[in-house]
């Protein structure tokens, strides 16, 4: 998988950041608001890595999608608002349009854990 989507774009004149990356499985949700603010249309994908700065999803690559809209991670409430950045096949390379706090991605890691942990049992 591509690692795009953990380069933030810098402004002029100052260099990149690189944001440190990690793997999980877990379900999550890309919401796309339409005209005018209509109801939400909702498409399922697989968070495959993530990161204070962005994420690669599995996603149906027949789904065309717009250049912005929101990941929601199952178990989190939040709707991340983000952009395209990268996109092959199944592969969706996201931009968080905020960095993520540490606290998100620490419980992110924690429920992924436990529910691999489970898993394996």
């Amino acid at each position: 998988m591509s690692m795009i989507m953990h380069r933030a774009e810098a402004r002029p004149g100052q260099t990149s950041a690189t944001y440190k990356h990690f793997f999980v499985e877990r379900p999550c949700r890309i919401l796309v608001v339409g005209q005018h603010l209509k109801p939400k249309t909702k498409y399922n994908g697989l968070l495959r890595h993530i990161s204070i700065g962005g994420a690669m999803i599995d996603f149906n690559p027949a789904v065309s999608l717009p250049q912005h809209f929101f990941v929601e991670i199952v178990g989190f409430p939040e709707e991340i608002g983000s952009t395209v950045v990268h996109r092959a096949g199944s592969e969706l390379g996201v931009r968080f349009n905020m960095q993520l706090s540490q606290d998100v991605i620490r419980q992110l890691i924690r429920m992924d854990f436990a529910q691999n942990s489970i898993a394996n049992r």
